[in-house]
């Protein structure tokens, strides 16, 4: 059941760090191997396995806010973007149909999974 109530998202929040390191590009075309793609005016932005030879700032972890929000609920990423900013941590937020995920550099996703996981308790 997807839900809108803030305090109750936050409460039922678990994540899940998928498998890997990703990379951002652009281009013409989607990548192939894209695990998520967008199309801007500018071109294609594709979420793709990085390379072995991606620079460090370039490789980012990837997590799933495992809680099924609305689409129409108000404040969520915007908690998970706070917390992670008073933490020190950029993120990519992406939101899809069944959850949000949010993409942090890979030397920083422990904290980060940490700094999300605090804003269900109590």
């Amino acid at each position: 059941m997807a839900g809108r109530d803030l305090a109750r998202l936050l409460a039922g929040l678990t994540v899940f760090r998928h498998p890997g390191t990703w990379q951002f590009t652009t281009g013409t075309h989607p990548p192939r191997d894209a695990v998520m793609c967008f199309r801007e005016r500018e071109g294609w932005t594709g979420i793709v396995p990085a390379a072995p030879s991606a620079p460090e700032e370039a490789r980012f972890a990837w997590i799933e806010l495992a809680v099924h929000s609305d689409l129409n609920a108000v404040g969520f990423l915007a908690a998970i973007a706070a917390a992670l900013a008073a933490a020190g941590i950029p993120c990519n937020a992406v939101a899809a149909f069944h959850h949000d995920h949010v993409f942090v550099p890979e030397t920083s996703a422990d904290d980060a999974i940490r700094a999300i996981e605090a804003l269900g308790k109590p």
